[in-house]
Formats: structure tokens, sequence, C-alpha cells
């Protein structure tokens, strides 16, 4: 599964593709921050479900819940297997 997510990120809008990989993690790409350079979020961001919160490869915790929220959204609306991407 692959998806455009658009969160977020120190008051400015920060467009990621998201995909899945084979082991339930998620991969996201940065396509586009609206914001200043010097508040940009990470260009990749690594990350799998954990608890309530997911947990990867950046410090911006509030940015990988805002693109988990985004997958789980979107498994929903395809239909698709919440648990595992929410």
């Amino acid at each position: 599964m692959k998806i455009t997510a658009v969160v977020l990120h120190k008051g400015s809008l920060a467009h990621y593709t998201v995909s899945e990989k084979r082991d339930g993690s998620f991969e996201a790409r940065l396509l586009r921050y609206g914001g200043k350079d010097e508040d940009a979020p990470p260009g990749q961001v690594w990350f799998v479900k954990d608890g309530r919160h997911c947990t990867g490869s950046t410090k911006h915790q509030e940015l990988m819940d805002e693109l988990c929220a985004a997958v789980q959204w979107e498994k929903e609306k395809r239909g698709g297997d919440v648990k595992k991407a929410a």
C-alpha cells in the first residue's frame, strides 16, 4: 500500500508518500513542506505502530503519530487491516 499523507508540522503542511513494508513497518518520504526550511520535518521517516503511538527513526513523536493516523484512516477507507497499521 502507498498513500499520500498531509500532516501538520510546526504550523505548516508537510506532504509525505507513505509505503507499507512487508514486516508491517512504514517508510514516509517528504514530498513538500510549506514552512520555513529551518522548521522542515525529516525527509525520510521509518515507523511502526507500538501501542497507542508509533516508534521510529525520528524524535518528532507527533509527526509519527499523525502519519500513523493517516495510514489508519486510509486503511479504514479501503477496508484493510486497521490493527496492523493503526
